[in-house]
């Protein structure tokens, strides 16, 4: 029988599976919400359920599942498969996930930080194809990083590699959420990234944001921006210029030590090709020693909403 597995993204508001093929491709999906009143007892009954039903999916396409693999959010002792806690989930602490799964389904369970897991979905089955060190990045809320040296996942003895949104580019920087001041995250995180936004234009800068947001009652978000460049706004283009050139600065040295093949972004922010990524290109050229700089390409994110369930999936069917 032909070999696949099921993919999970768990989300601080729903979980999200699918039943993945072993070239990458999410044949069914299934998903639920979350909550916090939900309990981790309530949302193992949810989860196992849904698995199950995919499991008979698999079975009708005369498929075999050869496992789960779950990308997370928080600290994952990957060895382990235990969650040291959820960020936005109450009740997991120190959870046995992967012991509790395999007792429950009696399949192979493998367990990671989601963002390792859309690293190393890009890296099997997306932009990182081809290549053996790949450094991937989501830019949303927060910034999520992974990487991937000669073909494998680096996570550090703690497991805690790969933050690179809380790489500090300035000192006397914006304040970040993790106590630092100037971490990339204050630059090209969402809230950060429309905050700083709305302060300029407050502060009297020109520009078709002010009309849309004050006049015509828009909401102000990055997609809003991109529109607003894409019109031609000069400050508009000025603030995904500024934005790329932080981002930039933080692969510098990402690149000065690394020496990436690929450097992969996606998420909301990084779906501003036109005006962010020449920006990085550049301030990488510029930043880098040039022998790496010219061996690292920058390069959007191939697997679009499916990165994180296709990335669980990858966990076991390249594992």
């Amino acid at each position: 029988m032909t070999r696949a597995a099921i993919g999970v993204d768990i989300g601080g508001t729903s979980v999200k599976l699918g039943l993945v093929s072993a070239r990458g491709r999410v044949l069914a999906r299934a998903t639920f919400l979350t909550g916090r009143s939900a309990g981790r007892e309530r949302t193992l009954e949810a989860l196992t359920g849904r698995v199950r039903e995919l499991q008979v999916r698999a079975r009708r396409l005369g498929l075999r599942v050869a496992g789960l693999g779950i990308g997370a959010p928080g600290a994952i002792d990957v060895e382990r498969g235990r969650v040291y806690f959820f960020p936005n989930l109450p009740g997991w602490k120190d959870t046995p996930l992967r012991a509790l799964l395999e007792r429950r389904l009696s399949l192979r369970v493998r367990l990671d930080n989601d963002a390792n897991a859309m690293a190393f979905g890009e890296y099997v089955f997306g932009a990182g194809q081809g290549a053996r060190n790949v450094i991937a990045l989501t830019l949303g809320t927060g910034v999520g990083g992974g990487i991937i040296f000669d073909g494998r996942l680096f996570h550090g003895p703690a497991y805690s590699a790969a933050e690179i949104g809380h790489l500090v580019i300035n000192e006397d920087g914006p304040r970040c959420a993790c106590g630092n001041n100037g971490c990339i995250e204050t630059y090209v995180g969402n809230g950060y990234f429309v905050r700083m936004v709305r302060a300029e234009l407050r502060a009297g800068a020109r520009s078709v944001l002010r009309r849309w947001v004050e006049t015509d009652g828009e909401e102000l978000t990055p997609l809003l921006v991109s529109q607003a460049a894409r019109r031609g706004d000069l400050f508009a283009r000025q603030v995904w210029r500024r934005t790329g050139e932080h981002l930039g600065t933080a692969l510098v040295g990402l690149v000065n030590i690394l020496n990436p093949e690929r450097i992969i972004l996606g998420g909301g922010i990084a779906q501003n090709r036109a005006f962010l990524f020449p920006a990085i290109r550049r301030t990488i050229r510029k930043k880098a020693f040039p022998i790496a700089a010219r061996s690292v390409r920058v390069i959007p994110a191939a697997l679009g909403v499916d990165a994180g369930l296709v990335g669980a999936a990858a966990l076991v069917l390249a594992g």
